[in-house]
């Protein structure tokens, strides 16, 4: 009876661990983009972005309902994520150039997320240039949640990239955003 439990208890750690759960690779948003082009590429103005950080104390282990950490994509960290959808989102208004003269950082102020009712992403990053002090913006981006951990934990996941498009949204329609740019 004793081996009987142990071999048991021993299955039912092995079931129950951790999982990570990914989110869908990010697609840029045609609203960005069209917004991008109509603040930049009259100007004839090209930027690249350089570090996306985070502030001292901001975390990106983010763990789920003890599901796991939430990974935003396989080998990828937050800001090296929306670092890369912020160029995706540059290259694609045709405003991006490795060698421009403008140098776009951002600062992750506040990243995280609610996976109960109401569930939703919170992120404020500070957009900064070599040519203007920046700006913060502020984003809480809500989407479906579930009673499950591993479902509410994948509703998680994928609201990352619709969250970054948000985010990105913010930065690109703020009336300073060609500042940025030099302009």
């Amino acid at each position: 009876m004793t081996k009987t439990v142990l071999v048991a208890t021993g299955c039912l750690l092995l079931l129950s661990g951790c999982e990570t759960t990914n989110s869908i690779p990010y697609k840029a948003s045609t609203t960005n983009v069209i917004s991008i082009q109509q603040n930049l590429k009259s100007t004839g103005k090209t930027v690249n972005v350089g570090s996306i950080a985070l502030a001292p104390g901001v975390d990106e282990s983010l763990m789920c309902r003890m599901n796991g950490t939430v990974k935003v994509a396989p080998g990828k960290s937050l800001s090296q994520y929306i670092k890369e959808a912020f160029q995706e989102e540059l290259f694609l208004a045709q405003v991006y150039e490795a060698n421009a003269p403008a140098t776009i950082n951002g600062r992750l102020d506040a990243v995280s997320f609610s996976s109960v009712s109401p569930a939703s992403w919170n992120i404020t990053m500070q957009v900064s240039s070599n040519h203007s002090a920046g700006y913060a913006v502020s984003i809480k981006y809500p989407f479906a949640t579930s009673w499950t951990a591993y479902s509410a934990c994948k509703n998680v996941a994928d609201a990352f990239g619709p969250a970054v498009q948000e985010l990105l949204k913010q930065v690109v329609t703020n009336p300073q955003f060609p500042q940025l740019a030099g302009s």
